[in-house]
This record gives C-alpha cells, structure tokens and sequence, in this order.
C-alpha cells in the first residue's frame, strides 16, 4: 500500500465522523468509535499530533513509524474537527534479509529527514519517567 493516501475526520473526543471516499482502509465500520479502536496503540504516536493542532489553530504536518513503515501525516484543524491526511511511505519489507537491511535504511531516512523530535511539554515538570 506505499503511496496510497486516505483521509478522516475525528471530532474532539477523537471519534471518526467522516472517512473520505479515498479510504483503502475500511474505517467505515468504525464511524462513530474512537479512533483508538480502530488504530490500537496509536494514541502514543498520533494523540499529541492531534492536541497541538487543537492548542494552535494550525496544521500540522510530519512523518511517523507505525504498523511496520512510516506515514506522512498531515493534521488540518477544522472547527471543533480535525482534518487527516495519510499518505504511506515507506513499508518494512520482511521477505529476505537483504530486502530487510534495505527497507530499514528506507525508514531511517525517513525519519531523520523529518527533523528534530518536538519535546513533550508534559516532561518538563515531571519528576517522574514517562511511560
């Protein structure tokens, strides 16, 4: 699915309210549900993506790793609804130990292209570690 793009949108208790006819996915079924039903686990990686675009207004763009290859995720605050563009990237590919080692070096640059991770503002008066 490299390249494939699909869109949503989640209201502000991050429920799916609308999947956009590009949805290779099957979100539809989720419509309604919590976006963390249908993506588990994805609320460490994506949640604090969607609560600085809610605290600025503004969109709010990068590339992550997740389910095995990175996507380019874009956040488009829109009212009290957030906006989201996926597009996959990169994917691991597991077939031989060369294609491995290659898709692995794919993601690396990925991820180093996309800059300096922001800090997580909950960490800067905490004495305790994050999870």
């Amino acid at each position: 699915m490299t390249g494939r793009a699909w869109s949503f949108v989640i209201d502000a208790s991050d429920r799916i309210v609308q999947v956009g006819d590009d949805d290779p996915r099957g979100m539809g079924p989720f419509l309604g549900h919590p976006l963390w039903e249908y993506l588990p686990h994805g609320e460490a990686i994506f949640g604090r993506l969607f609560e600085a675009a809610r605290a600025t207004g503004e969109e709010v763009e990068t590339i992550v790793y997740y389910a095995s290859g990175t996507m380019g995720v874009r956040i488009v605050p829109s009212g009290r609804s957030l906006v989201v563009y996926a597009t996959r990237r990169t994917e691991l590919d597991v077939r031989t130990l060369g294609t491995l080692a290659s898709s692995l070096r794919t993601i690396e640059r990925e991820l180093a292209a996309r800059g300096p991770a922001q800090p997580d503002r909950r960490a800067l008066g905490s004495r305790q570690a994050l999870p």
